[in-house]
Parts: C-alpha cells; structure tokens; sequence
C-alpha cells in the first residue's frame, strides 16, 4: 500500500512563492557556466583533433578553409598563417581540383557524405601526396548549408606498397604461367598425385591427368645414366633427394624429349615419410643445342664432314690400331686444283655449293670404315684403313674422275680437277705428324706434275717441298728487303707510230735465285693473299715513275697497271686509288687499270658499284686477255671500260690462220661499235702489224717493238721518239 506524505497546513508551491523567477546575478552567473562548459567543449574538440595525424579541414561553400587542424599543416608543409584563407585549388593540380568540385557539388546537392575516396593533393614543394579524404556537409542551426568538412589522411606509402606488391605478385603469376617448369608430388608409394605448371611430354599423349596414380618409370621415360631405373629406385627407398636427373621420352616419330627431374622427400611433422614434391623441365632445346655445339666443334659446318680437330681424334688410335695388328693405313691429301679461281670469279656461294658437291662425291668413294675430313678451305683428306699401296691408287683414279665431272653452278657446268698426294703408313711414316706432312708434300708434287694426278711420297718430295717452303717465306720477305722491281712494255699507236703508253709489269729479284718472272711466283701471290700488298706496291711505283719521267722533260704517258680479282675485292680499293695519285702528283686520265674478264661473273652488283667509282676519278679501265675467260662483247656492254686487249692467242696465227683473222675482225668490229680501244697484245711479225693497221686495231704491244725492259731504257726510247722495230728471234720465250 502506498503511502502518501500529507503537505503542511500553510505551505505554499514554489511558484506561489516566486522561486521561479531568475535574478540578473543567476542569469550571469548561468551565461558565465555555460561559456565555460563551450570553452572546455571546444578546447577537448581542439586538442582531439591537433592530436590526430591526419588533416582536418572546414570550408566555405567555395572551397576556402575556414578551419584546420595541425595536421593538415604538417601534411602540406604549410604553416597556419600560409594555409589560413587557401582554397582547395592552390593544393591540388587543375584536374584534380575540378574532380575535387565535382565531390562537393554530388555532397551539397545530395546531402551524402562521401566517406572515402582518392584525393591527391600537392605540398608547398611541389611534391604529389596520394590522401584518402571523406567530404560531410555543414549546415546551420536553421539547416541550411554553409560549407564542409572532412578528413585528410596521407596514404602515399601505402599505394606505393600496394602497387609494389600488386606489381611483385604480377610477376610471379607470369613467372608461374610462363615457366618452362612443372611441379609434382608423389606419395610414399611414389605415385603421383598432384601435377602443375607445363607439361614435359609434348605429344600430348601424356598429360597432367593420366599421370596421376602412376609412377614416373610407368609412363615410358628412360633415365640417361648407368643403372637406370634401379639406381633411381635405390635412391628413392633411402628417402634421398635427387638433382637434375636427366630422363628422356621417345615419341612414336622416333623424337625424344629431354627432360630434367629434381626432387626432394616429404615428411610430416612425426617424421613419417609421406612422398617426394620436385621440379620438371624439358631441356630438349638445350640438348640439342649442347649437341650441336659439340657437332660444330668437330665437324665441318659446311660440308659436314669431321674438320682438323676431330680427323686428329680419329687418327691417333687408328695408327695405333693398325700398329697393333701390322696393317697398313694411307692418308691421301687432296687439294683442288684452281677452286680460288672459280670461288674469286663466280662468287662464295657458288664456292661453297662446288665444296659441298665434292665432300659428297667424296663420301660416296669410300668404305664406311674409312674416314673423309675437311681440313679447311678446298683441302679434304681420306684415312683408308686395310688397304695394299696398289688398291690406293684405284681408288685415287677414281676420286680424281668423281670430281672431275661437270658441276652445274649458276645454270652452267664447271669442271675442277684435285691433286693428291699420298702417304702410307708404316712404310712412308711412322707417326701422326710424318704421316700428313709426308701427304702434304706429295700433295704439292702432283700440282708441280700439272695437276690432276695423284703421287706417292718418297724420300725426294721431302726436298722439293723444302724448296717451296723457302719460295713461299721469300716472297713474304719481299716487300720488306725490297727485292721486286718494274719493267716497262711500251704501246705502240698504229696510226701516229709514237708510243702512247706503258704497261708495268711486276719481277722479283730474288737473291738466291735471281731474275723471277710473274708467272711463277704471281699464283703463289694470289694464293696466299700476299697479292694484296704487292698489287699496292706496284700501283705505287708505277706512278712515280711515270711522274718522274714527266720530271725529267719527256712527255706525258698513260701507265698501265695489273689489277688482280683479289685487289678488286679489297675494301676501300678506290680511296687507295686516289691516295695514290694524290701522293704521286699523276692526273688520274694518265693511269689505266687493266683487269681480266673474270670480274664480270664475280658479284657483278659489287663490281659494277667499285669500277663505275674509279672510272669517275678519271682513271681508264681496260679488260686484259680478252677472248679466253667467260665474257663476251655483249656482257662488256655492262660495265664501265674503255679499252680491250685481245690477247695473243688470237694474233699468233695471223695472217696465215683465216679462223684467227676472222675472230680478229670480228672482235674489232665490234669493239668499235663499242666506242672501245682496241689493243692487240703479242705481236711479233711484220705481218700481224700489217694486218692489224689495215683493220683498223687502235694499239699493239709485244717482241715487235720491244720487249718488258727497265725504266732506263724506257727513258732512252722516249728521247729517241720512236721504238725499234725488231723481228722476233726463233725459240725466243715472250
């Protein structure tokens, strides 16, 4: 039961009594409570907000701070005085503070805040600061919007590890999908259960899934090493981990593919073996590369056929076999004859296609227990096992037929012929070394014997190969002791009877042997390459020469000088050509260069470029023996000469031979429509010079007039004003 208080008699409510009303001491005294409880509210709402890292800002509906903390200061390394006032526009770029305006208006529009999104800002430095920033709307106590305010945090760093690690694991699923590797687990029964990443059997008889629940010696790989699958099982039974074992596969097209396996166990946290996890690879590209480098380092990458290194390889155990069991055993050395001809006028390709022709006749001669070898260049060597001197030279006849026959190059058929020469061991050499030298040597007596035969080594090569050997060292000292010399030919104008002009022609003064002509020195020069530097020398001489004659009062004369295929293929030929003149002071009209009809078949893209740039200079060109190489007057046509040299096999049968005058007609004839010179070289008769003046030839040259003779006599002539006329003496060599 509730009990009530009684009021006493008398008392009065406290509005009777006027406790109601407020005095001006308790209103002041309320305005000053309440301006401290604001004070107190406002400085714990300032100093939260100065204690936070982040930036807090309030704006105007314009976008200018009106209020800020410290940390938004310290963000934009700004001071407060700086910052006071500043629109969002002066720290952000243009487009990101119109991206800014369209946040406020979708907020002052909608009334929703925006609580996060990407706000980059830029600091007093200039430096980009990637911020998350929120956006509320501030209204008034009469709820109309005066502004906004929000929150800055700077998140810099953390977008750069994010996208650092957004980049990183990137990278490791493209390293995961474009890995060559495969991974697998195997249980303690070492049957696969779990494979990913690229497949090794590329036929795609075998994937991922039906290998599952095999064993890898049951999907048909082999293992590369000794022991084989037993060796392996041993090792998995131990629990061992094993590293790039190499297994291979053979596909049903006879393919293999290689692959290397590592593996290690599995144990779990008792130690119980549970299986093996590893790595697969297919490293058939690999192999094959390995294979090939190995091939390449032992063979001929041309022909095919074992180089040097490999040939010495075979021939050290094959003579020690054939000591072994009394056998004999012959190397025969061959050598094309002439192949730099065919390789300086036709071109490498069409060299390289006629050595590729020869290594297979040459493969198709022997026995399969005889060894073919390239040993560089157009140099072959055959190791005939078991066999008497006499079935030796059986089978040289017939290596020397098989390569005689035609080889069709460039739509036409070419024949080369070989010198062979043999050496037998263990009656011609007892060694290695004996045995192929004594081949080289015989070698170099079938080329002295005219080529295309085979010789057998005897006690006397050993001298004449001496004697070579000394030639061709002399000739590399040449140049340097000086010993080559200049003799003069002089041309003879048939219309005026003066001389026009002087062909150089090289000698050698060798001090042992004496006057040397061209003939026997100059192919060994073109062999060797030493023609190069002689070529240069001579072109040098002889223009110096002729500018000393100029020198001495007599008058001016056009020189003429050899220019061999391997000086037209030598780089920068014509700037050497200038710098000739240059030094010699000589008019480049005064020089003519004298090629032979080879250089037309010889890169004619190449020859025609070189010869167009030298006949610009001023500098006449001339083919040399026309009428016994491979051109004809509608290929001269082509290229940039102006004079033809027919050479003396045409003259020496004039004027008895018809079929030499008729040829001879006929080359003038033509020559002329050509607007060519036409020079006739060898004339040694009365009746050729007769003969040749009634047709019309320009110049001749030869044992008429005068021999090759030294700048001396040349010197005496030119005073004289006009040669000697003489008739050549019988048995005289010209």
């Amino acid at each position: 039961m509730q009990k009530f208080a009684m009021k006493p008699p008398g008392d009065k409510n406290p509005e009777e009594r006027g406790e109601n009303e407020i005095t001006p001491s308790a209103q002041a005294a309320q305005r000053s409570r309440a301006e401290e409880e604001l004070r107190q509210s406002e400085e714990k709402y300032r100093t939260i907000l100065e204690s936070i890292e982040d930036g807090y800002y309030e704006t105007n509906l314009r976008g200018d701070l009106t209020f800020f903390n410290k940390g938004l200061c310290r963000m934009l390394d700004f001071s407060e005085d700086e910052l006071r006032g500043m629109n969002n526009r002066d720290y952000q770029t243009p487009e990101e503070a119109a991206e800014m305006y369209r946040f406020f208006n979708r907020v002052y529009r909608t009334g929703i805040p925006v609580p996060s999104f990407d706000w980059n800002v830029v600091q007093k430095d200039g430096s980009p600061l990637t911020t998350e920033g929120s956006i509320h709307l501030v209204k008034n106590a009469r709820g109309e919007a005066v502004g906004f305010r929000g929150i800055l945090r700077d998140v810099t760093k953390r977008r750069r590890v994010e996208l650092a690690l957004g980049e990183s694991e990137a990278r490791f699923r493209s390293l995961v999908e474009l890995s060559s590797d495969w991974f697998w687990e195997q249980d303690a029964k070492f049957r696969f259960v779990r494979l990913e990443g690229r497949q090794v059997i590329a036929d795609g008889s075998v994937s991922g899934q039906n290998l599952l629940g095999k064993r890898r010696w049951e999907i048909g790989l082999e293992i590369d090493e000794s022991g084989g699958w037993e060796r392996h099982r041993a090792l998995l039974r131990e629990h061992l981990p094993f590293r790039d074992q190499i297994m291979h596969r053979t596909l049903p097209d006879g393919e293999k593919r290689y692959i290397s396996v590592s593996g290690e166990p599995i144990f779990d946290e008792r130690g119980r073996f549970k299986g093996y996890r590893g790595v697969g690879r297919d490293i058939t590209e690999q192999k094959r590369a390995q294979e090939r480098i190995k091939f390449l380092a032992t063979h001929d990458s041309l022909t095919g056929l074992p180089n040097r290194l490999m040939f010495g390889e075979f021939l050290t155990p094959a003579i020690e076999l054939a000591r072994r069991h009394g056998r004999t055993l012959a190397a025969l050395f061959i050598d094309l004859d002439r192949f730099k001809v065919i390789n300086d006028t036709l071109g490498h390709a069409a060299g390289d296609k006629l050595l590729k022709e020869i290594a297979g006749r040459l493969r198709s001669m022997v026995r399969a227990s005889d060894i073919v070898a390239r040993m560089g260049g157009d140099e072959f060597v055959v190791l005939v096992q078991e066999a008497a001197p006499h079935q030796v030279a059986v089978l040289a006849r017939k290596i020397l037929s098989a390569i005689a026959r035609p080889i069709e190059i460039l739509g036409q058929g070419y024949r080369v012929t070989a010198s062979i020469g043999i050496c037998i061991h263990p009656t011609d050499a007892g060694d290695e070394r004996s045995l192929m030298n004594g081949a080289d040597a015989a070698m170099y007596l079938a080329k002295g014997e005219g080529r295309d035969n085979f010789q057998f080594y005897s006690e006397g090569i050993r001298t004449q190969t001496s004697e070579r050997l000394s030639f061709e060292t002399g000739l590399r000292n040449a140049l340097e002791n000086n010993e080559f010399l200049l003799h003069y030919q002089p041309k003879l104008d048939l219309k005026s009877g003066s001389v026009t002009g002087l062909e150089a022609l090289l000698r050698w003064q060798h001090p042992e042997f004496g006057l040397i002509p061209p003939e026997q020195f100059i192919p060994l020069a073109e062999e060797s390459g030493l023609i190069i530097p002689i070529g240069r020398w001579a072109l040098r001489a002889a223009c110096r020469q002729n500018m000393a004659w100029q020198n001495e009062g007599l008058p001016p004369m056009r020189m003429a000088v050899n220019l061999s295929m391997r000086q037209l293929s030598a780089e920068y030929l014509s700037q050497e050509i200038d710098d000739t003149l240059q030094e010699a002071g000589m008019p480049p009209e005064l020089l003519e260069l004298e090629l032979t009809e080879g250089v037309m078949i010889h890169n004619p893209e190449r020859t025609f470029r070189i010869l167009s740039e030298i006949r610009k200079m001023g500098v006449r060109l001339a083919i040399d023996d026309f009428g016994i190489g491979y051109s004809s007057l509608g290929q001269l046509k082509h290229l940039p000469v102006d004079t033809l040299k027919v050479d003396r096999s045409f003259i020496h049968g004039i004027p008895d031979n018809c079929k030499d005058m008729a040829i001879m007609k006929a080359i003038i004839t033509m020559a002329k429509a050509l607007n060519l010179t036409v020079i006739a070289e060898g004339v040694e008769t009365k009746g050729q010079e007769q003969f040749l003046r009634e047709h019309n030839c320009d110049e001749i040259q030869g044992y008429l007039f005068s021999k090759p003779v030294s700048s001396e006599e040349i010197s005496l002539m030119l005073r004289q004003g006009r040669p000697r006329f003489l008739e050549r003496r019988a048995g005289e060599v010209i």
